[in-house]
């Protein structure tokens, strides 16, 4: 899987561009605030149909234009396809595939599979247990059919049992919460088992990776940690319903899922350096790759944005070598000789002020 080509139309700080990509590698560079990053957005929110960046989708049209137009070109198995995404300036947005509209944005995923890595991914390991929820669900929803819809249905049964929590004038509602509670197992359930495999089989791939980053000095765990365990979420969810009234909100369920991440056996959230963070987070993205590989049977497209300042010299050789099929989106500054060396079959392209020039 690749991308061919994006066009761009009143997209942040493009007017109009037009940029062919190498099915290989790809090298963006420029100065900060150039555009490098808006581009490789476009690219995601195809993806994604969201951003990376923002939830605000007003921002990603260009000020005074009324719209923003991304066209891309992707080719998988050989056969080419088109993504057409229209944002009009009050952030709605439609979005068609090979020429006709999609209905939902289940409908635009797997089109094209990405995997973005970016300094702020250090957060997975971390930030909050948000942050690595997130990290799943995103992955999850490309290289799992159903996933997404079983996700959406669990937000909207939270979200309608939330708000008869916070609301202090009803006062018989648990016949309510029942209903709202089943739908919550019911989806709950389906969410944990997707993510107990995922997290199994990304913790297999992590762990061989940080092995040999670190020459065998850093055994990597990760560890799901479900609010709670399939077989008794139900009844977790009923012993809470007198707490969660006065709280007024869930405090059971796969919304407050966490992964734990362990270095020799320390929770690298508490212990871990800055570097080993960054290496955890390195051997997650590289491992995603791979499980992407192996369950969809193409590789997916990698975005690299601005990371490779984050990492050492030794880490962007490792990063370099262990991506050498697959095609690279790559953002920076500006990049080592030494690893540039290691990119064959290179495109090197130069942002300035929203205009793109191959170098």
């Amino acid at each position: 899987m690749y991308l061919k080509e994006i066009e761009l139309i009143n997209f942040r700080n493009y007017e109009k561009a037009d940029i062919k990509f190498n099915k290989n590698k790809n090298l963006i560079i420029g100065e900060n605030a150039q555009g490098k990053t808006n581009l490789v957005e476009a690219a995601y929110l195809c993806a994604f149909s969201r951003s990376f960046r923002t939830s605000n989708a007003t921002e990603f049209v260009e000020f005074g234009k009324d719209y923003a137009i991304i066209r891309i070109k992707s080719i998988s198995d050989d056969i080419e396809r088109v993504i057409d995404f229209t944002i009009l300036k009050n952030g709605k947005k439609m979005v068609k595939i090979d020429g006709k509209p999609i209905k939902k944005t289940a409908d635009l995923l797997n089109n094209i599979v990405v995997v973005i890595f970016s300094p702020e991914d250090i957060g997975i390991i971390k930030d909050s247990p948000d942050k690595r929820r997130i990290f799943i669900d995103k992955e999850l929803c490309q290289i799992r059919t159903g996933y997404y819809e079983c996700l959406k249905n669990y937000k909207e049964a939270l979200k309608n049992k939330n708000i008869l929590l916070k609301n202090k004038e009803i006062k018989d509602i648990d016949g309510l919460l029942d209903v709202y509670d089943e739908q919550i197992v019911k989806y709950g359930s389906q969410i944990i088992d997707y993510r107990s495999a995922f997290i199994d089989m990304l913790a297999d791939r992590s762990w061989e990776i940080q092995n040999k980053i670190s020459n065998g000095k850093e055994k990597l765990e990760i560890k799901y940690k479900p609010s709670s365990e399939k077989i008794y979420l139900r009844d977790r969810i009923k012993e809470a319903r007198k707490k969660d009234k006065i709280r007024g909100y869930a405090s059971v369920g796969p919304h407050r899922d966490d992964i734990e991440f362990y270095i020799n056996g320390k929770d690298a959230h508490k212990y871990a350096s800055q570097g080993q963070q960054r290496t955890v987070a390195l051997s997650l993205k590289l491992a995603e790759v791979k499980l992407t590989k192996e369950i969809i049977g193409e590789n997916p497209i990698l975005i690299l944005d601005d990371v490779l300042s984050e990492l050492d010299l030794d880490r962007q050789n490792y990063l370099m070598e262990a991506i050498n099929d697959i095609q690279l989106l790559m953002t920076a500054t500006e990049v080592n000789d030494e690893v540039l060396e290691k990119l064959k079959e290179k495109t090197i392209y130069c942002v300035h002020s929203g205009e793109i020039k191959m170098i």
